[in-house]
């Protein structure tokens, strides 16, 4: 047995059990009704995310150890395909379960979601109208022939019709990439809701004259364009990548079917859609669940209740950037405006004492207000300067549109190089007078996701901080590091690719010196993942030492906590709730010395090795000591919050208090 892999969680596995938490909100009876189907959407989304961007690479690995005798230590074996399909399976009869559950609830509320079962008369008359005036309009019936070339979207939804009284085979698309996947009428005092799905089946063969179809609802999962570089190291990393980029428009990764799917359609399709290395699943009758994303009922009674973000002080009399001058200013997302990082950016626009915008966008909001900003100010005259990041997975095509717009107004827009992606949040405004104020970020430059997931945003005018930014900015655009590590320009900020991982293995040595001379300290890390080993065993390191340690991850976590010798004074808690939990948080502390860091580096060997991070300090004792009031908050919580065991298992906390800390969070900033 591998010594070395009994020391860490299988990255996958754990990532499964992040998912399974998230699934586990559906079936929690705190959880407003209307709530619940939103976790089922969120764990529908995960999954799908899931097979395109990890099966591939397991299932190349698998076919990469049957074909060599490769030795080299990753975080995959050989059996963690096999672990996670029979993982996911027992999460999909959860899924079911609790799905169930919910639409038995809608009923007592007079909210009837029709699933699996006919459409009531009383409806169809309104049904059939809404096929005929929009439905139809959507639909593309191919007939399965000689001539036949068609090829499934990714996770598009389609059926495979096929005809009693002959061997004809048709593919006909269910557009809910189009329209609402759902009609929603009144009837009779309750409200029935009807997937588009069973509408097509129930009006498409009147409407084409042939009673004898059958309907068999399937979707295809392909991969998405992986940069494996992100993942591994060296061979290793060729070599997976080599196998998953034997595709044609990405390789299907699983092909998920309705129950009931004759065996020769399938073994048919699969020749047609070559399928031959996919996953074949049998899941439910309805594909593509994420869906109730967009669940047509909105009723208060049965949702959170709504949530008013609080108001940031600031002083509209004078601009931002004098008031930064004064004083640094920290919000925190979403229980604060994301107001105030809007002004930063719209003031810099149009205020005459700015000459430059100097920023970082990695996930960009469709309709975004602060890229609107940067072209504004570009055609204001001003030096603007944009590094987009276009590796930013899923975002890839918004994140071009918005370059185009800005660079057609005069901003200088710069690309990510292979390799190295950027995933920093940064921005730099320079004054004429020479003064200069930047905003640094744990989450993205984005008021959209701003109002879903926690995230802290410091803005401030210290001279240490923003010298250091502006030498950042001096190095994206030229990708070129300093050629002495003597060179490197930061000792306030922690950059990845230059000093970020030292300075923490630096911190953490310190808290492990101070612990053998018999003092208190501790380490309390907020993180969304992590599985970096070399941390990891310095986390190790310090438990062994007598360093207490208190982790919140809310997604991978490959470290161990509580084995005896190991990690016995390492607690690590999961937190999902109402809000994403995006922000990351460093506190090292020992006697009356304390470091606090937000940042927004996972550490991930690709956030780590291969991108380009930032973490800041945070100076201002007020603003320090806020951090680590918030951080004890969350790891109170004992509603929202599940320990992790060695196994990485989520495990309910015993004689919960009603301890909830984003509701308590809300409650601290408003005091």
């Amino acid at each position: 047995m591998d010594k070395k892999k009994d020391l860490y969680i299988n990255r996958d596995i754990s990532w499964l059990s992040f998912n399974d938490r998230v699934l586990s909100e559906a079936g929690r009876q705190e959880v407003p009704l209307l709530e619940k189907l939103q976790f089922l959407a969120i764990f529908s989304s995960n999954l799908d995310e899931f097979y395109r961007v990890r099966m591939p690479v397991l299932m190349a690995w698998k076919k990469i150890k049957k074909k060599t005798s490769e030795q080299t230590f990753t975080n995959i074996d050989i059996g963690t395909y096999k672990k996670a399909s029979k993982i996911i399976e027992k999460q999909q009869e959860k899924f079911g379960f609790y799905l169930t559950d919910i639409i038995h609830q809608l009923a007592d509320e007079n909210i009837i979601l029709i699933y699996n079962q006919e459409i009531p008369l009383a409806v169809k008359p309104l049904v059939a109208n809404y096929f005929f005036s929009t439905v139809a309009s959507y639909l593309q019936i191919i007939s399965v022939d000689e001539e036949f070339s068609f090829f499934p979207i990714n996770n598009h939804l389609y059926f495979a019709l096929t005809d009693n009284n002959s061997t004809d085979l048709f593919i006909v698309n269910i557009p809910s990439d189009r329209i609402n996947r759902f009609f929603t009428c009144q009837v009779n005092s309750k409200t029935y809701t009807v997937f588009i799905d069973d509408i097509i089946k129930l009006f498409l063969p009147g409407l084409i004259k042939n009673s004898s179809l059958n309907f068999y609802s399937f979707k295809i999962t392909r991969d998405a364009e992986l940069n494996l570089q992100d993942e591994f190291d060296g061979d290793i990393a060729q070599k997976i990548e080599a196998e998953v980029n034997k595709r044609d428009l990405g390789y299907a990764t699983r092909f998920l079917h309705q129950p009931g799917f004759p065996n020769p359609l399938i073994e048919r399709l699969a020749v047609l859609f070559d399928l031959r290395k996919s996953s074949i699943v049998a899941g439910g009758y309805y594909h593509n669940l994420k869906d109730f994303f967009s669940f047509p009922i909105k009723q208060d009674n049965l949702s959170f209740p709504r949530q008013q973000q609080l108001a940031v002080h600031q002083d509209f009399e004078r601009s931002i950037f004098e008031q930064l001058d004064q004083h640094d200013m920290l919000i925190c997302t979403p229980y604060e405006s994301f107001d105030p990082i809007l002004r930063f950016f719209n003031e810099a626009a149009i205020n005459p004492d700015v000459a430059e915008i100097h920023t970082t966008l990695y996930r960009i909001a469709g309709d975004s207000h602060i890229a609107q900003a940067l072209a504004t100010a570009a055609r204001n005259g001003k030096k603007v300067s944009v590094f987009v990041e276009l590796k930013a997975r899923f975002d890839e095509a918004n994140n071009i549109h918005w370059s185009r717009i800005m660079k057609e107004q005069g901003v200088k827009i710069s690309y990510s190089i292979p390799n190295l992606k950027v995933h920093a949040k940064i921005a730099l405004v320079k004054r004429k007078d020479g003064k200069e104020s930047a905003l640094f970020g744990t989450g993205n430059l984005n008021e959209k996701t701003a109002k879903v997931y926690t995230d802290y945003f410091l803005m401030t005018s210290n001279r240490r901080l923003t010298a250091e930014l502006s030498s950042l900015f001096e190095f994206l655009p030229n990708r070129k590091k300093p050629d002495k590590p003597t060179d490197i320009p930061f000792q306030e900020l922690l950059v990845a690719q230059f000093n970020l991982k030292q300075t923490f293995v630096t911190l953490i040595d310190q808290n492990i010196a101070q612990a053998k001379l018999g003092k208190a300290t501790s380490i309390k890390i907020k993180l969304n993942n992590l599985e970096e080993e070399s941390l990891i065993n310095k986390l190790y390191e310090a438990s062994q030492a007598g360093v207490k340690i208190q982790l919140l991850v809310r997604g991978i976590c490959r470290l161990k906590p509580q084995v005896k010798g190991l990690s016995e004074n390492i607690e690590i808690k999961r937190i999902v709730g109402r809000y994403l939990e995006h922000g990351r948080i460093f506190i090292f502390q020992y006697e009356a010395d304390t470091k606090v860091y937000l940042g927004s580096s996972d550490w991930m060997n690709r956030n780590i090795y291969r991108r380009i991070e930032t973490c800041f300090p945070i100076m201002e004792p007020v603003l320090a000591k806020k951090i680590q009031q918030l951080f004890e908050i969350q790891f109170a919580d004992d509603m929202e919050a599940t320990f992790l065991d060695d196994m990485g298992q989520n495990i309910p906390i015993e004689h919960p208090i009603g301890n909830k800390s984003q509701q308590q969070i809300v409650d601290y900033l408003n005091n």
